[in-house]
């Protein structure tokens, strides 16, 4: 199983989305299929959480109106990318938000479910909880004036709502309060052996990977929000627990399966899917960016293992740094970058995809600027690689009327430039099938 990570659908993937993810993953899934694996590549849109509802707010339309539009724009972009999906599912599909209910309902039942009174923003004005994006204020680290509740975009941290210095409401505006309610937990220190044992003995992992979840590990774990109080979600499926929904990034997850459960029904055979994520011989790779690591060597895993299901574990990841443009972060508010739409509005699709890999962000962040684009796909594409082929086929046509002729006697100068390049395809297939 190859999954790419599910964008979220409240703007355009930019070009750094599309190289962490999803046109790996479409590499990694072609190249399967040509060694005769039975492959489901498999994503699909993100739709719910903040960042559409806030979106949706902007907008002045109804979060699942937007949603879906944007779906629908996103997949017929990526079908233009040539992205070889299997399926390209969304999380409104009523087959994941049956099986994610049924899920967590499965993993309260073993126990690894709890409730607690927690305190949280609110606007009085707008009478709303503020979780995640729907508060802005000051960075604590950086001192940067738009961070999020969840995350600063300048520092990269971490955060928590109650951390913002000066915290305004994004609807609004205006300063919100403290408030209780009553939430939902995920208890993963419960299962913090057993994700040590699962990540030592995992060789597949990446050294990076593998070190900061077993640094986190160390460090402790700590139970992670289940619920928030948005009206955009999920339902949560708890005893009590109405009126709230399930966290976006603890839904999403589950959509690796729910997506090959769906492929499955689609094609009439509703039974397979166990046959993929029920069977230990099962190799699943997920294609991320660096930030998404502890979501699926920590929290996906453990939510696999509290359902007592017999999921198969991933198997590895793979992740990029960031793609950087111009030497900057891509940012849609400053008109930073090139987002996937636009990029096809320049240039063939081709020209992007070639350019993308060569400049794949796999062990430092890498520099997209206009200079090195031009570079790899004039030199590298079409000088080495198109004149390679282009003369290779002149002399054909010219010299055997367009067949290719059967070789002469082998030379000794012929055996050895043909083991060299077997040499290369042997060590390009062994990296490949280690998926770097």
């Amino acid at each position: 199983m190859v999954f790419s990570a599910w964008p979220y659908v409240n703007a355009i993937p930019h070009l750094g989305n599309l190289i962490g993810s999803v046109l790996s993953a479409d590499i990694a899934a072609r190249f399967l299929r040509m060694r005769g694996a039975e492959v489901v590549f498999a994503s699909g849109s993100d739709q719910h959480g903040t960042p559409v509802e806030v979106e949706a707010i902007k907008r002045g339309v109804d979060p699942k109106v937007l949603a879906d539009e944007m779906h629908s724009i996103v997949k017929e972009l990526f079908e233009k990318w040539m992205i070889s999906f299997d399926i390209y599912s969304k999380t409104e599909n009523p087959v994941h938000v049956k099986f994610v209910r049924e899920f967590y309902r499965k993993v309260y039942e073993n126990g690894y479910i709890f409730d607690d009174v927690v305190q949280l923003l609110y606007c009085p004005k707008d009478e709303i909880f503020l979780p995640d994006r729907f508060v802005e204020g000051t960075c604590p680290y950086c001192g940067y004036p738009r961070a999020r509740g969840d995350q600063c975009d300048s520092c990269g941290r971490l955060l928590d709502p109650l951390m913002l210095i000066e915290p305004r409401c994004v609807v609004c505006g205006s300063k919100p309060v403290v408030r209780e309610s009553r939430h939902w937990f995920f208890d993963l220190p419960k299962l913090a052996e057993k994700l040590r044992e699962y990540i030592e003995g995992n060789p597949h992992f990446p050294d990076n990977a593998r070190n900061m979840s077993l640094q986190m590990i160390r460090e402790g774990l700590k139970p992670r929000s289940l619920t928030r109080d948005n009206k955009w979600g999920i339902p949560a499926p708890f005893p009590g627990s109405e009126g709230k929904t399930i966290y976006v990034w603890m839904e999403a997850v589950l959509g690796y399966v729910s997506a090959v459960k769906e492929y499955f029904e689609r094609r009439g055979e509703p039974g397979k899917w166990r046959e993929f994520w029920l069977d230990e011989s099962t190799r699943s790779v997920y294609f991320i960016g660096k930030d998404n690591i502890p979501f699926h060597t920590i929290i996906f895993p453990a939510l696999l293992m509290a359902s007592g299901e017999g999921y198969v574990l991933p198997w590895t990841v793979a992740s990029t740094e960031y793609l950087m443009f111009e030497g900057d972060k891509f940012s849609k508010s400053r008109g930073i970058g090139i987002w996937i739409d636009e990029a096809l509005e320049l240039l063939p699709v081709d020209y992007w995809r070639f350019a993308l890999v060569a400049l794949r962000p796999e062990v430092r962040d890498v520099n997209f600027t206009w200079k090195s684009f031009e570079e790899v796909v004039n030199s590298l594409m079409n000088d080495i690689i198109g004149n390679f082929v282009h003369r290779a086929l002149v002399l054909v046509k010219r010299r055997f009327s367009y067949v290719i002729p059967d070789p002469e006697e082998l030379r000794a100068v012929d055996e050895e430039l043909l083991r060299r390049v077997w040499s290369k395809v042997e060590e390009t297939e062994e990296l490949m099938s280690e998926f770097r």
